[in-house]
């Protein structure tokens, strides 16, 4: 009840002055203390979101502080001095550009740019936090549900700000055509930047870990992370970290046989996300309890099947990802960089142990009804039989044929798709691999079967899959 009551005083409270035209913000918001449960609440939620959104457009001069930047995303010390800083931001590499600037939250920021750059799409970006909460399917906020911000850089001078405040980064579109433009950011604090092979270790160690914004950046030519700088204030090796996360993206990028890497890919953490545990995309974004080990090299060094999941989403190709198999090959990339990049078994996770994967392969066999992508792990297991008769190298030269497909060529419908890899994987390997697609019930033509019959039989073992089922 009492929460109820405060979320409708705060919406009340965000009519009122909404329709007296004064940009000020309700004191009252979501927090991870007090999350607003929208169960019961659906039209206060979308009067929030109205007000929200109304807030969110105000001209950069009119914003004000918002009361729940102290609690999400944070703020910088009072006494954080402001600064201006011209940095270059390389066009030729598309996406976000992290400056080691922040904006503290209400603060007005101008942003210079040359005057042949006022046309090119440039775009300062306010916050790295960029999943919004809006979707029905999230049952409660435990911050505000929007609290980024972006403004072209339409002229030679841009004027911007965030109630939230947050990181400041330069967009930059596909295809630029500037090269090496220089951007001078004034009225900034300075937020702990450190960039592999540019920042000095030591300069890092003494100053810049210690940089007074509360969100902090760790970058390299394959990845960027966006983590609170509580989390590296006192972290001495972030070149290993950095050298390490550059060893997993290329890893994947070579497995699968992506050769056009043209930007960093991009971690961000946050209290809340708008789906999952973590999930991909540029940002691939995670709660905050991973912020204690992203950047810490023992824990990396352990595996984090997560992470390399979530990389691995950004490298699968259609048309190798068979109907239902989203979230089975991904799981291809986690089991790699467990063995080639960690030295670790490539069964990382506890679903791959010995006694889960009898178990998983019992009920499979034993139960006709059960499709063999019903279970994530269960269907991992039919490309990790695969990894163990025919190694990883079988599937990196699989990955370049479909990449290298002409389009013609590339399947268009799941049972295409299927028949494809049955034949290519075949082909590859010289084995007919027909009687272990049929045994995981998987659904193949005649035609693909009959055309890998000149081939000998392959199974993963001699009597598969007859000792798996179990007698009724």
């Amino acid at each position: 009840m009492k929460q109820t009551v405060i979320l409708l005083l705060a919406l009340c409270l965000g009519r009122t002055l909404c329709s007296a035209g004064t940009n000020d913000w309700p004191s009252a918001f979501p927090s991870a203390k007090h999350p607003w449960k929208r169960a019961g609440h659906e039209d206060a939620a979308t009067a929030y979101r109205s007000e929200i959104r109304q807030f969110m457009k105000l001209p950069p001069e009119q914003v004000k502080s918002a009361p729940a930047a102290v609690d999400f995303p944070g703020t910088p010390p009072p006494d954080a001095p402001r600064v201006e800083r011209t940095i270059t931001v390389n066009t030729a590499i598309p996406r976000w550009h992290s400056t080691g600037l922040y904006a503290a939250p209400g603060d007005l920021i101008t942003v210079t740019v040359p005057a042949d750059a006022a046309s090119a799409k440039l775009t300062v970006r306010i916050g790295c936090h960029k999943d919004t909460l809006w979707s029905e399917k999230i049952p409660a906020w435990k911050r505000v549900p929007e609290i980024t911000r972006s403004f072209p850089l339409a002229g030679a001078v841009t004027h911007a700000a965030n109630a939230y405040g947050g990181p400041i980064y330069i967009e930059v579109p596909v295809g630029c055509p500037l090269g090496e433009v220089k951007v001078t950011i004034q009225n900034a604090v300075a937020a702990p930047l450190f960039e592999l092979g540019k920042t000095d270790l030591q300069t890092w160690k003494d100053q810049l870990r210690n940089d007074p914004a509360p969100w902090a950046e760790l970058v390299s030519s394959n990845l960027a992370i966006s983590l609170p700088s509580a989390s590296v204030r006192h972290l001495d090796n972030p070149d290993a970290v950095l050298q390490f996360w550059d060893r997993v993206v290329a890893a994947e990028d070579e497995f699968s046989g992506q050769t056009n890497r043209t930007s960093p890919e991009r971690f961000v953490l946050d209290r809340q996300i708008s789906a999952g545990y973590m999930h991909s995309g540029y940002p691939i974004m995670a709660w905050l309890d991973q912020s204690e080990k992203v950047a810490n090299l023992d824990a990396l060094l352990k595996g984090n099947w997560g992470f390399f999941h979530e990389l691995g989403h950004n490298h699968q190709r259609p048309e190798w990802v068979l109907a239902g198999t989203t979230e089975i090959t991904v799981n291809i990339f986690s089991m790699y960089c467990f063995e080639k990049v960690c030295g670790l078994p490539r069964h990382g996770h506890n679903a791959m142990s010995d006694a889960k994967r009898e178990e998983a392969l019992r009920a499979f066999f034993s139960d006709p009804a059960m499709t063999w992508t019903s279970k994530p792990f269960t269907g991992l297991i039919f490309y990790d039989q695969l990894v163990e008769g025919f190694g990883w190298d079988t599937f990196h030269k699989i990955f370049i044929e479909y990449r290298d497909l002409p389009k013609a060529e590339r399947p268009k419908t799941d049972d295409e798709k299927r028949d494809q890899w049955l034949v290519r994987f075949s082909q590859m390997t010289g084995k007919n691999l027909g009687p272990f697609f049929t045994a995981w019930r998987i659904a193949t033509s005649e035609t693909a079967r009959n055309s890998v019959t000149n081939l000998p039989v392959w199974l993963p073992e001699p009597d598969f899959p007859k000792r798996y089922e179990v007698a009724k």
